[in-house]
């Protein structure tokens, strides 16, 4: 059986082939920072995206009002939710899904805005000047496989915290706007008890 194996080995394989698959990812580094060092610069490249992802929620009473999520690569979705009726002790909200394409440039501006965020952001938990049932939700910043996700609450009236909000309310508005001037893609109803 072991020479079975060694005789294997020898028919499929050399000394080289395995020095060379050794040797490869070396290669490979040294191929692609000669390839890097001799391409040109565009002058007109946007810079690299700081997130992969960029989503945001907005919830009143526990219900979705309006959600989206935005890829520098792909584009992304507005989602708006809206009540259709009321059956009794149940009730049924539609969601309106409107695609909105990929474009660097309003990603950028979407990027700007986000951006400008506190950093570390206010905790509303900390607030002083609280109104209760304000709209709330989260912004979550996805950059490979981590996510950032910052609560935020419309009933905190803090200065400092208002400020957040209103960056919060800039990048929402710019987002929904996009996603008004796209049609519906689809809806999808569904039962809130």
């Amino acid at each position: 059986m072991n020479t079975k194996k060694t005789h294997f080995m020898a028919r499929n394989s050399s000394p080289n082939r395995f020095l060379a698959l050794a040797l490869s990812p070396i290669a490979f580094a040294l191929s692609s920072t000669i390839a890097a060092r001799e391409e040109p610069e565009a002058a007109d490249t946007q810079p690299a995206a700081r997130w992969d992802q960029i989503a945001f929620v907005v919830k009143s009473w526990g219900e979705t009002i309006t959600q989206w999520q935005y890829t520098p690569e792909y584009g992304g979705v507005w989602i708006e939710v809206e009540r259709k009726e009321d059956t009794g002790d149940r009730r049924v909200w539609t969601k309106a899904y409107h695609v909105i394409d990929a474009d660097p440039a309003r990603y950028a501006e979407l990027a700007a805005l986000v951006r400008s965020l506190p950093d570390p952001a206010p905790d509303a938990a900390d607030c002083t000047d609280f109104m209760a049932d304000a709209p709330y939700g989260t912004i979550r910043l996805t950059r490979g496989a981590t996510t950032t996700e910052i609560a935020w609450n419309a009933g905190c009236m803090d200065s400092d915290y208002k400020q957040f909000i209103e960056t919060l309310r800039a990048a929402d508005r710019l987002v929904s706007g996009w996603g008004k001037e796209s049609p519906v893609a689809r809806t999808v109803d569904t039962l809130i008890p």
